[in-house]
């Protein structure tokens, strides 16, 4: 199952959105555009049905609904913040769809309340809040039936599928000290990665490790092994051996280990440990730290991954070696663009002018990444920071 629809009104930079969605998508746009925002849509469904989550958490965590609400909102939905999925596969697109409404409550307590949810199993309305107990007891709103076990249970599918989705945008420095995360559970910035891979079950983490393993001996000169082990205060740490001139190989932990090689990790953990999970794989910027020839090999890399998963991968990207693939399709690139009323989002699929060039022979990357640049870009080469 993946998600095959994606719909959002008034959340952050989108007015409106509405994209269909392949086992793939590559997001591009200049800064501040929207990538963070379009991914965070998908996290926050993830955030509400989670476990350690709910509505009231994801929120909170994101500042508030004044936060997520776009500033473009105005009377558009009536200032309401929607988010809606459907979710099927090739063959059956969708078998469910759902819908969430948000409103802030009134009468000074603004809280943020659900106005509306609504969940379809092949177009039969399984859920319609808000119900008749709503209505007799109002503070039911304060949270959805996505986050509890005992409403979700006619489509538990959903809420299972939407609380494995996996995002990591790893920063270096977290993972070589990770007190600087504080205690967050799950953190994507990577905080807790290295102990969030020791919580594995020994055998299947030391067989994803040996997947890692296999790509990082590829993508890195001399590596060797990766592995983890325990200090002697009761902390785990990355292990990674290199070979060298003598017999035995060299040992490092993340502490000496390069920013493009924890990324490479980070990422290459999450494609193995989102394809068990067969859920969805979110990446911010993969490409970052990391040597252009390895760059260009992550299309076929992700592609690879997919075949031995039904994982649905979504990232951003500004990398023109990435979209000088020819195995992407134009059906696998939303782009991005900033207008003074809310980002546009288009399928490059959709634009006939892109469609005949691409026809003609033209290179998606020459086509989609000057579309993606920031309008008059060149008048930076022109500037001078210092001058008056």
């Amino acid at each position: 199952m993946r998600i095959t629809e994606l719909s959002l009104r008034n959340w952050r930079t989108f007015k409106v959105l509405e994209v269909q969605l392949q086992r793939r998508l590559f997001v591009l746009g200049p800064n501040a555009s929207g990538k963070s925002h379009f991914l965070d849509s998908v996290k926050f469904l993830r955030d509400v049905a989670g476990v350690r989550g709910g509505l009231q958490e994801a929120l909170a965590v994101r500042g508030g609904l004044s936060r997520v609400r776009s500033l473009h909102a105005r009377n558009n939905y009536r200032g309401r913040v929607h988010l809606a999925v459907a979710l099927g596969d090739d063959v059956a697109a969708p078998r469910w769809r759902y819908d969430l409404t948000l409103t802030g409550e009134r009468g000074g307590r603004n809280r943020p309340l659900v106005e509306s949810e609504t969940v379809r199993h092949d177009g039969e309305i399984v859920l319609q809040r808000p119900s008749r107990d709503d209505e007799d007891d109002p503070e039911r709103l304060t949270q959805t039936s996505l986050e509890q076990t005992v409403a979700n249970k006619d489509f538990r599918e959903v809420a299972d599928f939407l609380s494995g989705v996996r995002y990591l945008h790893l920063v270096p420095q977290l993972i070589r000290d990770p007190a600087r995360a504080s205690d967050v559970v799950d953190d994507p910035f990577g905080g807790d990665f290295i102990a969030r891979i020791n919580r594995v079950s020994p055998r299947t983490r030391d067989a994803w490790l040996a997947r890692v393993t296999a790509a990082l001996q590829i993508a890195v000169p001399q590596f060797e092994k990766l592995g983890v082990s325990i200090d002697p205060a009761g902390r785990p740490h990355l292990e990674a051996a290199y070979t060298h001139w003598r017999t035995s190989p060299a040992r490092q932990n993340e502490t000496d280990l390069s920013d493009g090689t924890l990324r490479l990790v980070g990422l290459l953990w999450s494609l193995v440990e989102g394809g068990r999970r067969s859920a969805p794989v979110l990446l911010e910027e993969p490409e970052l730290s990391l040597h252009p020839a390895v760059v260009r090999q992550l299309p076929s890399v992700l592609e690879r991954a997919q075949r031995s998963s039904n994982a649905q991968i979504l990232l951003t990207t500004h990398s023109p070696d990435i979209m000088r693939d020819e195995g992407i399709g134009a059906d696998e690139v939303l782009v991005l663009t900033p207008t003074p009323d809310g980002t546009r989002a288009q399928l490059l699929a959709g634009d006939t002018r892109v469609m005949s060039d691409l026809a003609a022979g033209v290179s998606l990357a020459d086509l989609v990444v000057p579309m993606s640049a920031p309008p008059g870009v060149r008048r930076l080469a022109r500037l001078d920071p210092v001058g008056a």
